[in-house]
């Protein structure tokens, strides 16, 4: 167990101690995350690069990887999730309370380039049939992040609406939601690839967007702040991968093609022998 002072240290400073876990043995950093109290383990691995992290769970139990993971914030816990084999994967999220791996899972459905990947689940929707003062009830007890306009969605998860805030605030307290919404403009689709929707117009004036699947299942929202500000570090960390999984396999064509060589040169050369015996 860590004494009081580290345990303080790490509190203020996780991205520090991110770094210095990212630069030491996986097996070393591994054993400081079993020992650090579940919620400042989150803390700590939340910061980390997702590669970093990866290595770290491969090779710490699954029941420990679970706890942390649960702790730590979704996208975080995604994206190193996403580097681990599918056995490796469903082990962790075995031990997962099951609000967490299902959310989990539906965004490893989906690739890491397209909308889906980024979108926030746990949001407010209100019902078409609430009344105003129950609905303002709800968004002040709920607890959960919520932009200026909120998504109505009806008994099947279909996206029926958006109300505004102040539309809300300026009605009777006893009109139907129904009757404050207002008709859906702008809604992206899950499978959108994310950089076809970084310059998208409806930026200008709303903070979130709807995000609904094939079928026209409500799935979410998309931040502003999501595309705007991480996007570059994400698509880096992209094209980074992608670009080390390219090498290698450049390494393995240029191996093999020697190995080719060699096999050819090695034949010619017997073939010769023979003509000259």
């Amino acid at each position: 167990m860590l004494d009081a002072v580290t345990k303080g240290y790490l509190s203020l400073h996780p991205e520090s101690a991110a770094r210095t876990l990212s630069r030491i043995d996986r097996r070393d950093a591994a054993e400081a995350f079993v020992a650090m109290p579940r919620q400042l383990a989150a803390q700590v691995m939340g910061q980390m690069a997702a590669a970093s992290a990866a290595r770290c769970l491969t090779v710490m139990p699954p029941a420990v990887a679970s706890e942390i993971l649960t702790r730590t914030t979704l996208p975080a816990a995604v994206a190193a999730l996403r580097l681990l084999d599918e056995r490796h994967i469903q082990e962790v999220l075995r031990q997962m309370p099951r609000p967490k791996a299902a959310r989990i899972r539906l965004r490893l459905r989906f690739p890491e380039w397209v909308v889906g990947a980024f979108v926030e689940d746990d949001v407010l929707t209100l019902s078409p049939e609430y009344r105003v003062d129950d609905a303002m009830r709800i968004l002040r007890s709920s607890g959960k992040r919520s932009s200026q306009t909120l998504p109505v969605i009806d008994q099947n998860r279909r996206l029926v609406g958006m109300v505004d805030l102040c539309d809300m605030l300026n009605s009777s307290d006893r009109r139907s939601i129904r009757h404050v919404m207002q008709p859906v403009i702008h809604v992206l689709n899950a499978r959108a690839p994310v950089q076809t929707v970084t310059g998208h117009p409806a930026w200008m004036h709303h903070d979130s967007l709807p995000v609904i699947n094939r079928n026209g299942i409500f799935q979410g929202v998309l931040y502003r702040s999501r595309v705007k500000e991480e996007e570059a570090q994400i698509m880096n960390e992209i094209l980074e991968r992608n670009e080390l999984m390219t090498t290698r396999s450049a390494l393995a064509d240029i191996f093999w093609l020697a190995v080719g060589a060699l096999f050819i040169g090695r034949g010619r050369a017997e073939e010769k022998g023979t003509q000259d015996n």
